[in-house]
């Protein structure tokens, strides 16, 4: 009789610690934004992240205790849209903590810091390889081809008609085409004493060609003149200071695009890196890239095939974050464990991962 009573003073004083487990109902996960670039955002092939930003924010939501939902947005914009319509917790990936988002949302303590650089091009200007290049690129060498076709026949005509009417001209096939072919060329410039062909519609086609000659040379010279101008200007992009009268590659949503708009500097948008620099830059579209200086590191080290660097100094300073919505309790429990981070090196220990020794923390 002892025993039963004990037992049901013991269910009994155990039962309401059961019924409020069970009437508290598991916290819902944390709708989390992924937008960004490589290497703080990675998509995997099996639907998963990695990624500098990626593992700091997996760090911070295992210091809380907190489970999360990934949804990965096109672009930075598209999540903080998204946001807006309070259909996300919390933005992860290289969001700039910028002036232009205050009021809208809350960032975080700075987990990584940031700024420009710009990019360019490491082959060497003025080598007839890049200028050829820039010649395809700008059309010019296709009126180049027409030019030379033209030549070919002109010298074809010229040594069939004077090896059938001047018996001075050379009888051997080489040393005919090759006179023919000076013929051609000194009028083409303007420097030979060639008559050309008799009668009045002799005279027509030698001042049509004549005339022709000219526009040609003219045409020629500022093609080539432009190119290699284009060539020089190239060089001297040295700094920030050097970006005015140029139009330069950036991505589309980066800090870089508003930077460029608030310089007033000419400027092309690319959809990612990889377009600004096969598209772009080496193509010689444009002569730098003015991007986020990690981004533009990464890139370069992973890409060593492709002849790029980065020059001058990293300008325009700013830091990334993560977003929350404005007045959510989340920043508090974020900062804290991002503080956590720096000073147990969990922080820099991700930078050497991700950029190895040009990782300044």
């Amino acid at each position: 009789m002892v025993r039963k009573i004990l037992l049901a003073l013991v269910l009994w004083s155990v039962a309401p610690v059961v019924w409020s487990q069970e009437a508290v109902p598991d916290k819902p996960p944390l709708r989390v934004a992924i937008a960004g670039s490589v290497p703080f955002v990675i998509s995997n092939d099996d639907n998963t992240f990695t990624g500098y930003s990626i593992e700091v924010w997996e760090d911070v939501a295992a210091h809380n205790g907190w489970t999360f939902e990934y949804t990965q947005y096109p672009t930075k914009l598209d999540a903080l849209a998204a946001m807006q319509r309070k259909e996300v917790d919390i933005i992860v990936g290289d969001l700039g903590i910028l002036s232009a988002l205050q009021g809208k949302v809350e960032f975080s303590q700075p987990y990584f810091r940031s700024g420009l650089h710009i990019m360019v091009s490491n082959a060497r200007p003025h080598t007839f390889g890049r200028i050829l290049s820039d010649l395809y690129n700008w059309g010019h060498l296709r009126p180049f081809w027409y030019l030379l076709g033209a030549i070919v026949v002109g010298t074809l005509f010229v040594t069939w008609f004077e090896r059938r009417h001047n018996p001075d001209f050379p009888k051997s096939r080489r040393d005919a085409l090759a006179e023919a072919f000076y013929y051609v060329i000194s009028l083409s410039l303007g420097k030979s004493a060639y008559k050309g062909f008799g009668g009045w519609f002799g005279r027509i086609v030698m001042c049509v060609w004549t005339i022709l000659s000219v526009v040609i040379v003219a045409y020629v010279t500022s093609s080539i003149t432009s190119t290699m101008t284009v060539e020089s200007l190239r060089g001297h992009i040295q700094g920030p200071g050097d970006l005015h009268g140029h139009t330069v590659g950036a991505v589309k949503d980066t800090a870089a695009v508003l930077y460029l708009r608030e310089k007033m500097i000419e400027s092309i948008e690319y959809p990612d890196l990889d377009t600004a620099v096969r598209e772009g830059l080496l193509t010689g579209q444009v002569p730098a890239i003015v991007g986020a200086a990690p981004e533009l590191q990464y890139y370069d080290k992973n890409h060593p095939e492709l002849p790029i660097t980065e020059i001058g100094p990293v300008f325009s300073p700013y830091n990334y974050g993560f977003a929350v919505p404005l007045g959510s309790p989340l920043r508090v429990q974020i900062n804290s464990a991002i503080l956590e981070l720096q000073e147990r090196g969990t922080l820099l220990d991700l930078g050497l991962k991700y950029f190895g020794p040009v990782f300044q923390p």
